[in-house]
């Protein structure tokens, strides 16, 4: 076999492991693409059940606002039908809104009807009345309004006693609506059904499925938890879905988001196209010189490119070709295959760093802020409950900054955990200059994670203002000991904390209640702890025993 033969024997057997890294590549981009759509898919279903939730949300609460008006309390049914006819213009979802009785028969309702049919033996409206709340019914043609509805009721409650239902119809072409403005991408669906399977909505082409019942041949209706699927769909188009079951759904309703198989891998077809085409150049050119020049000038890069495809294909992605300092076709096809590597880790290892980083901002802002928030209105709710005014708003301000000193604390240590100790120091920051001198501090070191130390600094600020006020730091000689003890527990750490005064003022125990008892009384079972208040003459002392966990619960 001449020189020339050999040479393309072996171009043609180099070729075949970069033809395998291809189809590696491209088999891992389109599994990486198919576990991507399922997640897109399985987002874009909680974000619209989000949404359906927040439009049954706002109906709910307009709904209770009917219940309790005057008007439909009295027995006078022209005047609950006036006061009726002029709410439901203001709802827009609704078709009709029907007042009825106990018995199920309508007493009034906002839109004359060519049928009263008695509601009594319907399954939301003995929910509504039964159960006293919210209730949500199935697809229905209504009698009242002739439209394509999902019936809803809510308990008419007066002196404590339920006297009947607001009943309404949620006009379903509404719905599709608020669906259709929401929009759908390019061969997606967006479908709602109800526990029955029937649809109530649906985007594109709503005229041709609502109304009619699903395949639930799997029982993703009434499935425990959300999920996705592969599915032909009911169009006859291949989709990746994402559901939620309406089990599941605080409306029951069953919420479903799907992308075309089509339109989620053109992308990385696409990519293997342009793969293929660049492999197949490569090797042409690679024939061509194997062709115009002897071995001693291919041999030796070809084979180099071949390991280096070897050691892709293996998983080896550090490794390159090494070819540098040539300027003809070799050297150009071994950059450019060096370059595609280097491209390709560097654009995976920029979107899973950035995909993970953006997961934990989001979920680590929200937990924080609804914490924050929370914590903010318990304060704000105590401290004005009973008094007003510039003092009520000043120990208002001094509990937000005991709350700020706390956060700070965290935030030193990227709100992983804060040490007891150091707890305690904030907590009688403001007092050093003049009074730091009056406490003594003792005890073990114990790392509370932030939704214990949050609570546990608003405790030891309320037990020094106190102090400050009525006990030991109210004259020039009393003295505070703050002392705890630690020990381990299967649940973390057992954490017992004494406040102990001593030289101030003679004390007594409090004919009531005061705010700032009341106060620590509810953070210390925030914190799943209890509390003792004694008043012995010599000073006060506060007792919690609680479990600090190791670790901070997630919602």
């Amino acid at each position: 076999m001449s020189l020339t033969h050999r040479l393309l024997a072996l171009t043609l057997v180099a070729s075949l492991p970069g033809l395998a890294a291809v189809s590696y590549g491209a088999f891992d981009l389109r599994n990486a693409r198919y576990a991507e759509a399922r997640a897109d898919a399985l987002r874009s279903a909680q974000v619209v059940a989000s949404e359906v939730g927040q439009i049954f949300d706002g109906i709910q609460g307009a709904l209770r606002t009917v219940a309790e008006a005057d008007e439909v309390h009295l027995l006078n049914s022209t005047a609950c039908t006036d006061y009726i006819m002029r709410v439901r213009p203001h709802i827009e979802p609704l078709t009709s809104i029907l007042v009825v009785g106990l018995d199920g028969n309508i007493r009034c309702f906002s839109e004359p009807s060519l049928a009263a049919p008695n509601l009594a033996t319907r399954d939301y409206f003995r929910t509504a009345i039964g159960q006293q709340k919210f209730a949500i019914g199935t697809f229905i043609a209504s009698q009242v309004s002739d439209r394509n509805v999902i019936p809803l009721a809510t308990p008419i409650i007066r002196g404590g006693k339920v006297t009947g239902a607001i009943v309404a119809g949620l006009n379903v072409d509404w719905l599709g609506k608020q669906l259709k403005q929401r929009g759908v991408q390019r061969g997606g669906t967006i479908l709602i059904a109800d526990r029955n399977g029937i649809v109530v909505s649906r985007e594109p082409a709503p005229e041709k499925y609502v109304g009619k019942k699903i395949d639930d041949s799997l029982g993703r209706i009434g499935a425990a938890a959300p999920g996705t699927e592969d599915i032909i769909g009911i169009d006859g188009v291949p989709r990746i879905i994402g559901y939620i079951p309406a089990s599941v759904t605080p409306f029951g309703l069953y919420v479903s988001s799907g992308i075309a198989r089509s339109e989620a891998f053109e992308p990385i077809d696409r990519a293997v196209r342009n793969s293929i085409a660049l492999f197949a150049l490569g090797s042409a050119v690679a024939f061509l010189l194997a062709w115009l020049v002897g071995e001693g000038i291919i041999r030796r890069p070809l084979m180099r490119m071949v390991a280096t495809a070897e050691a892709w294909r293996r998983g080896h992605d550090a490794v390159r070709t090494g070819i540098v300092g040539r300027s003809d076709e070799i050297g150009v096809l071994g950059q450019t295959f060096d370059r595609l590597m280097d491209e390709n880790a560097m654009r995976e290892e920029q979107r899973a760093t950035a995909e993970e980083r953006r997961e934990i901002l989001v979920h680590e802002l929200a937990h924080r802020v609804k914490n924050t928030l929370a914590t903010v209105q318990s304060i704000a709710s105590l401290s004005f409950r009973h008094s007003q005014g510039p003092e009520a708003l000043r120990q208002f301000h001094e509990r937000l900054q005991a709350l700020v000193r706390g956060h700070d604390l965290l935030t030193r240590k990227n709100w992983q955990h804060a040490d007891l100790s150091e707890i305690a120091e904030a907590a009688i920051a403001p007092l050093q200059e003049e009074r730091g001198h009056r406490f003594v501090i003792s005890g073990p070191p114990v790392d509370l994670p932030p939704t214990t130390a949050v609570p546990m600094a608003m405790i030891l600020h309320e037990l020094c203002t106190n102090a400050m006020k009525y006990g030991a730091l109210a004259n020039d000689s009393g003295r505070v000991t703050i002392g705890w003890t630690a020990q381990p527990d299967d649940a973390g750490t057992a954490v017992s904390l004494i406040w102990s005064e001593s030289g101030g003022p003679s004390v007594a125990p409090p004919d009531e209640e005061g705010f700032g008892t009341r106060l620590i009384s509810n953070l210390s079972r925030q914190l799943g702890g209890d509390c003792t208040f004694r008043y012995p003459p010599s000073g006060l002392v506060f007792h919690l025993s609680m479990i600090a966990p190791d670790t901070e619960p997630r919602n």
